[in-house]
């Protein structure tokens, strides 16, 4: 339970703080950014399973193409489609990458 509370911590620290401003804005428009955004995340969340002894090469790919897919989805608004509130797929998004960190318990 003590590894789930430090993995979602630091799912929280590199999903908001880390990104910064500049990566905020541009991932809604940039693919590249996007991209760079998702590796920071999954690679920051890979470097927390070393010391607990749940890294795998797996986890970082479902880490890493997970957020891409997940983000895509929100930044790009493809959740209009679907009647969705802007909010409402904020908590979605955490909703999303909480299931990847759960999976990493694996």
């Amino acid at each position: 339970m003590k590894e789930l509370l430090i993995l979602y911590v630091a799912n929280l620290i590199l999903d908001y703080p880390l990104q910064g401003t500049f990566l905020a804005e541009f991932k809604a428009k940039n693919n590249y950014i996007l991209f760079v955004h998702c590796a920071i995340w999954a690679f920051g969340l890979s470097v927390v399973l070393i010391p607990f002894g749940l890294f795998a090469w797996w986890k970082v790919t479902m880490l890493l193409f997970g957020h891409i897919a997940i983000d895509y989805w929100k930044c790009r608004g493809l959740y209009k489609k679907w009647n969705i509130k802007d909010w409402t797929s904020l908590y979605i998004d955490q909703l999303l990458h909480v299931v990847q960190v759960m999976l990493c318990m694996i």
